[in-house]
C-alpha cells in the first residue's frame, strides 16, 4: 500500500499550487485513510511543502491576510490601491500561477471570509463599485480544481490507475492561469478535443493551440472543478464529472455556464499528471444563458 507521503509526493516537485481544498482532502486521506491524527497529517504536508516546492494556498491566504490587514489603516478598510497590491502579493507567492483575474476574484473571496472590508473610492463620487464589480467565485465551486478529491491508497502495484486527478487538477491550473502551452503539454500527440464551442473535432495539441489561446487570453476565461463523479478503468481511466467556466461573452460582460466533462487519461505524462487522451465536454443546457455557449 502506497504511504501517506507518497500519496503527497504526487503533487510535490512541481512547484504546483495545492488549493484548500485539495489540502483538506489530503488531510482527510491522512486520518481516515491511513490512522493519522490531524497533527500528524498536518505536518506532513508541510514537510512536503518546505521541501519539494509545493505552495499551499492556505500559506498564501495567511500571508495575503497579515498584509491587508497591516495596511487597512486608521479604519481597518482595504483601499483600491492596497488591494491592487495585494493581488501583486498573491500572485508572487502563487509563482505567477494565477492570472491577475483569478487573483482578484481570490483575493476578494478571502476578505469576505475573513470580515475585511472595502473602502470607498474616487474623486467626486466615493463608492465601493471597484470591489463589487469583481465577481466572486461561483456557489459551490472553489477555485483552481478545488473540488478535486486526493485518490485512494492503491491496492497493489498492477492495479495502479492513472493519475486521474492530479491531471485534471494540472489541467485546471494550467488553465486558469492562462498559460496554453501549460494546457496543451496535457494533451497526447493524437488527442482528440470534442469541444462544445467547435463545429469540427481538434485532434491533437497543435488542432488546439488558436481555440485555446482565443478562449484562455481573448476571453479571460477560467474553471472551476465541482466534483468527479465516476472514474472507471486503470491505464487508461476515464473520468466523468462536472465543471463550470466562467469567460467574456460576446457583449464583454462575464457569462458562467456549468458544463459536463469526461477525459480519457493514461499514465504516458510527465511528473504527477497523465496524458489526456480524450476530452468531451458539452453544456448543461437548461442553464444557458441566452448569449452563453459552453467554451470547452
Amino acid at each position: 500500500m502506497a504511504s501517506f507521503r507518497d500519496q503527497i509526493q504526487a503533487h510535490a516537485g512541481t512547484g504546483a499550487l495545492l488549493t484548500r481544498a485539495q489540502e483538506r482532502a489530503l488531510l482527510r486521506l491522512g486520518t481516515a485513510g491511513y490512522g493519522l491524527d490531524y497533527d500528524g497529517a498536518r505536518g506532513a504536508v508541510l514537510d512536503a511543502a518546505a521541501g519539494n516546492d509545493l505552495i499551499l494556498e492556505s500559506a498564501v491566504e495567511d500571508t495575503v491576510a497579515d498584509y491587508l490587514r497591516a495596511r487597512g489603516g486608521a479604519s481597518g478598510r482595504v483601499s483600491r490601491p492596497v488591494f491592487m497590491a495585494a493581488v501583486d502579493l498573491y500572485r508572487s507567492r502563487a509563482r505567477g500561477q494565477i492570472g491577475p483575474d483569478q487573483a482578484a476574484i481570490r483575493v476578494k473571496d478571502l476578505m469576505i471570509r475573513r470580515g475585511l472590508e472595502p473602502a470607498a473610492s474616487g474623486v467626486l463620487v466615493r463608492s465601493r463599485r471597484w470591489f463589487n464589480r469583481i465577481p466572486r467565485p461561483a456557489a459551490g465551486a472553489e477555485t483552481a480544481a478545488a473540488a478535486i478529491e486526493v485518490s485512494a491508497p492503491v491496492a497493489t502495484p498492477a492495479g495502479v490507475q492513472a493519475p486521474v486527478q492530479e491531471t485534471l487538477a494540472a489541467w485546471a491550473q494550467a488553465f486558469n492561469a492562462r498559460n496554453v502551452p501549460g494546457v496543451l503539454a496535457l494533451y497526447a500527440p493524437d488527442a482528440l478535443l470534442l469541444a462544445t464551442a467547435s463545429a469540427e473535432p481538434l485532434r491533437g495539441p497543435e488542432s488546439m493551440r488558436a481555440y485555446f489561446e482565443q478562449l484562455m487570453v481573448a476571453q479571460a476565461a477560467g474553471v472551476q472543478f465541482q466534483s468527479t463523479l465516476a472514474v472507471a478503468g486503470t491505464d487508461p481511466a476515464t473520468a466523468s464529472g462536472l465543471y463550470v467556466f466562467t469567460w467574456t461573452g460576446r457583449t464583454g460582460r462575464r457569462v458562467t455556464s456549468p458544463a459536463r466533462f469526461t477525459y480519457v487519461i493514461s499514465r504516458a505524462g510527465s511528473g504527477a499528471s497523465g496524458l489526456i487522451r480524450q476530452h468531451h465536454s458539452s453544456a448543461i443546457p437548461t442553464t444557458l444563458e441566452p448569449d452563453a455557449t459552453c467554451p470547452v
